[in-house]
């Protein structure tokens, strides 16, 4: 930031040589205003994503004592919120290699090139959501996946693995904490959390919460020993007023950064506005400069004698004669030019590249995302035979791969919370699966059937399976277009079959045939006593 001029005082002019244009009189310019010229970077003005993030300061006024008291207090390795700062304060080195902290990274988030690539990202992550498999060989496993996948919906598990997909993007890690309960009152959450039936009781969880990371501080870590697994990695966190063991508040952090960082980092990563932070602002200048270049496209020349400006009072006469020329200027009107010491000029600017220099610029913001084009700001490739098919098969391979490191980890330990709550027990046989992010369309998956069919019509010729192993498939095969319905079908044939057998049987009853009991026509003479009818009474 350049360094204030002290205004200048004019002293006593010499003489002037005589016929000389006397000196205008120089304009005082105060001194608060060269100080608050001097703040303002006239590069973040508008260039720049900072500049567009705080082009409305942060008003201190607005936020309660409690919350300043929070920010300056609190949040050791954060600033921006108290009374004295602004959120300005906190972009003072954001241009460096260090961290920009937590209300840098909140204004980021706050512009649409970035808040795009985090909410792409999250919403891709459960876009087709996932099921729990199962291999368990307990009788009542398909009653507890019915119970497990409820537990999940009644807790907004979905929409909980999106807010921390969002905030691990912007503020480079997530937090997530569960509410236990025992005995009516929530359990400390300074003690280690221990996924056995003795601490985790029946019944105890209440549900999930994503703090965001402004408001977790580290506490106390390991510095001393790196070959502990707790090295560089805190056993306890500060979140506000509360001390949280780590093992009680899921830490999920896509990007770390190495050892020698993490303190600087607040012990998460690197956001991925942080990291997309030049190519955004190229974008920016980029697309600035072409709108700029398409407001200036035509420019017009006033063809004039500039002896005048060396005359006395001649720049004063330049510049009415300017502004009586643009206040005729109009296509509806008529400009007005001297016949012998003026003449009009239209040059126009070739626009010709610069749809290629904006289309580079946000190819680039795609390349650090790992974000298509298609589906960060739904830009289709042009040309002959122009296919995004294969950048959507990259991208979906990232999100799994995301999935696989990230939020699969997070989501066993939430299925471990939910069986350890409700069953008091976990079964390794239930894992959570998910769905496949590549969606077939109607010729593909009917592609995919055909050469299905024609496998097991195969199997069947060698008599390697049955129809009922067959049809057992396609029942439970959620693409094969018969999914329950062969089931269902079998169950009602077999009904309908024995309604019709009993109304067979009633209609056309089976005559008696005779026994070959020699003891048949003899009396009874226990019937008999007991007043039955004996054989050829006729009443």
């Amino acid at each position: 930031m350049p360094r204030p001029r002290k205004p200048r005082i004019d002293r006593p002019a010499a003489a002037r040589a005589p016929g000389a244009p006397a000196p205008k009189p120089r304009v005082e310019v105060p001194l608060q205003a060269l100080q608050q010229a001097a703040a303002v970077d006239p590069k973040r003005a508008t260039h720049t994503s900072l500049g567009l993030a705080t082009a409305v300061p942060v008003e201190a006024e607005r936020y309660s004592e409690r919350e300043r008291g929070a920010a300056k207090e609190v949040l050791a390795m954060d600033y921006g919120l108290s009374a004295n700062r602004n959120a300005r304060d906190a972009l003072s080195f954001v241009e460096a290699t260090g961290w920009p902290g937590f209300p840098t990274l909140s204004l980021l988030a706050q512009l649409p090139e970035y808040r795009t690539m985090h909410e792409t990202l999250a919403d891709e992550v459960v876009r087709t959501w996932g099921q729990i498999a199962s291999t368990s060989k307990d009788e009542m496993a398909a009653d507890k996946i019915l119970q497990l996948t409820q537990k999940l919906e009644q807790f907004k598990v979905r929409s909980l693995i999106r807010l921390a997909v969002i905030h691990d993007q912007a503020y480079g890690g997530a937090h997530i904490f569960p509410h236990l309960k025992a005995g009516g009152a929530a359990l400390p959450a300074d003690t280690p959390l221990l996924l056995e039936p003795s601490f985790v009781t029946r019944g105890c969880l209440q549900g999930f919460s994503c703090v965001e990371p402004m408001w977790v501080t580290p506490n106390a870590y390991n510095a001393i020993d790196p070959t502990k697994a707790n090295f560089y990695k805190p056993e306890t966190w500060y979140m506000l007023s509360t001390i949280v063991h780590s093992s009680r508040l899921f830490t999920m952090i896509s990007r770390p950064v190495g050892d020698m960082l993490k303190a600087a980092y607040s012990f998460r990563g690197i956001s991925i506005s942080q990291l997309a932070m030049p190519y955004v602002d190229n974008w920016l200048r980029t697309r600035q400069s072409v709108s700029d270049t398409v407001k200036q496209f035509s420019i017009t020349y006033l063809k004039t004698d500039m002896s005048q400006l060396l005359a006395p009072g001649g720049a004063q006469s330049l510049d009415m004669r300017l502004q009586l020329f643009n206040l005729n200027r109009d296509n509806r009107n008529v400009g007005v030019c001297d016949f012998t010491t003026e003449d009009f000029e239209q040059i126009n600017t070739p626009l010709s590249g610069l749809d290629a220099l904006q289309a580079q610029s946000q190819e680039q913001m795609s390349a650090v995302s790992h974000i298509p084009l298609v589906k960060l700001l739904g830009i289709t490739p042009a040309g002959l035979n122009a296919n995004s098919d294969g950048e959507i098969r990259v991208w979906y391979d990232f999100v799994a791969g995301y999935q696989a490191h990230n939020t699969g980890p997070l989501m066993e330990w939430i299925l471990d919370l939910i069986q350890l709550s409700e069953y008091g027990e976990i079964d390794p046989g239930l894992s959570w699966e998910w769905n496949p992010l590549y969606e077939l369309d109607a010729k593909e998956l009917a592609e995919v059937r055909y050469k299905n069919a024609e496998t097991d019509r195969t199997y069947a010729e060698l008599g390697v399976i049955d129809g009922d192993i067959i049809a057992g498939r396609l029942t439970s095969d959620p693409t094969s277009g018969y999914a329950g319905i062969l089931g269902e079908r079998d169950e009602l044939d077999e009904v309908e079959d024995l309604a019709k057998n009993m109304i067979n049987a009633s209609a056309n009853p089976q005559p008696q045939e005779p026994t070959n009991d020699p003891d048949a026509d003899e009396p009874n003479p226990e019937a008999e006593a007991a007043g039955g009818d004996r054989p050829g009474d006729d009443g």
